[in-house]
């Protein structure tokens, strides 16, 4: 089969979407289908990525395009770099020998229409990789107005795209329960985890964290937060409760990504005279286990209100490593529910610097629970999560089989 996949982000980016998407690629390439990405040659965090515009990567044919690269940085840029995209990539789809199938992800938003066009007008299959809930998240982050001109007609798109889908994959069962609540057949729908991409990640010692050498100044336990520093998380918050902690800060705070956030969290960081925090660029993939090994506590966050609309990747990497996590944020989300049933860590309310502040002390001073939830974390992701069991099933959905339970895995080396 001839095999589109279709999304603004791409390896090596840091993008999280395109890292899950290259394994995707990988695992269609292996089984010997004709697989092309088509791509933005911008980074997530703005720029251009190195190399050539049409790389092929493992028998995949990925065709970089010279969309805007304005960044995440303000909205402005971003929907530049969003409406480019929307039309180089029609245009290159378009110009590509009919395909037999197209995968969509929701980067940017909606980019299932491009593949919606190609069923129509060329009979292309169309599959659905839902990461974000549209036009509801934009709702949720007060981009957009509920119930206004632009919310009304991103909603019928949606509507329209989720209508025309043979298949629709989503990250979890609380997201795949809000698309048939938003109207999307069930029968249509297949719930797959996400996970670590390429399963680079796996537990390390502190002590052998090159990061931590290198860019933690403090003795004490690192709280980390290693992630998107968009409008989806509640950083200010940790910055709050950080400040709040006082002398009874256990060590240092570690921000490690990039975001519409970023500038704003330093001033904040500055205006409340915090001298342990420090804020670092994202890490490639290739160094992701050693970075996540530099925290003893690992922060993941959710807005109040996004619930089956995002799911934060960064959890499934520090379950992997084997690191306790806080969770800020609601309890009906899959987080909530991943880290609940695994016993991986603590769940806070989003926006409650109290509680986070709580958290952190009880977690800080006492190492014999932070290992203990660390394990449980690890256990949980490799009996329930990971790469092989996902990419089953999306393989089938692609494919159009009826998804099948994946055989036993062999139990991961201690």
């Amino acid at each position: 089969m001839r095999i589109l996949l279709l999304n603004q982000f791409y390896v090596p980016d840091v993008a999280a979407t395109g890292q899950l998407l290259a394994d995707l690629a990988a695992e269609l390439a292996a089984l010997g289908h004709e697989v092309h990405v088509v791509c933005s040659r911008r980074a997530y965090g703005g720029g251009t990525l190195p190399g050539p515009a049409c790389p092929s990567r493992g028998g995949v044919k990925v065709h970089r395009l010279p969309a805007s690269g304005f960044g995440r940085a303000g909205l402005t840029g971003r929907l530049a770099d969003y409406l480019s995209f929307y039309v180089l990539a029609a245009a290159r789809v378009l110009s590509l020998r009919r395909m037999d199938v197209c995968v969509a992800l929701t980067t940017p938003p909606l980019a299932g229409l491009i593949g919606a066009a190609l069923k129509r007008w060329r009979g292309t299959r169309l599959v659905l990789w839902t990461m974000d809930l549209y036009p509801q998240v934009a709702v949720a982050y007060g981009t957009v107005r509920r119930g206004g001109a632009v919310h009304r007609l991103l909603g019928a798109l949606a509507a329209r795209l989720c209508a025309a889908a043979d298949g629709i994959i989503c990250p979890g069962e609380t997201m795949r329960s809000a698309l048939v609540a938003a109207g999307a057949d069930g029968g249509k729908v297949l719930a797959a985890d996400n996970w670590v991409p390429g399963e680079v990640v796996q537990p390390m010692s502190a002590a052998l964290s090159a990061f931590r050498g290198r860019r933690c100044r403090s003795g004490g336990p690192i709280v980390m937060y290693c992630g998107n520093l968009g409008l989806g998380h509640d950083l200010d918050v940790v910055i709050r409760a950080w400040a709040a902690l006082g002398a009874a800060a256990p060590g240092e705070l570690v921000f490690v990504g990039e975001g519409s956030m970023l500038a704003a969290l330093k001033s904040l960081a500055r205006e409340l005279g915090l001298r342990s925090t420090s804020f670092h660029p994202p890490v490639p993939l290739a160094r992701l286990s050693d970075c996540l090994a530099a925290g003893d506590i690992h922060l993941v966050s959710q807005r109040q209100g996004a619930e089956g609309l995002i799911v934060p990747s960064k959890l499934y990497g520090v379950l992997a490593a084997g690191r306790p996590v806080i969770f800020m944020g609601p309890r009906g989300s899959e987080a909530a529910r991943i880290v609940a049933s695994s016993g991986a860590g603590l769940i806070v309310p989003p926006g409650d610097a109290t509680a986070l502040a709580d958290a952190i002390r009880t977690l800080s001073a006492d190492a014999e629970l932070r290992a203990e939830m660390g394990r449980r974390g690890e256990g949980f992701y490799h009996a329930n999560l990971g790469r092989r069991r996902s990419l089953h099933r999306i393989v089938s959905v692609v494919l159009g089989l009826h998804p099948t339970p994946p055989q036993p895995e062999e139990s991961p080396s201690p």
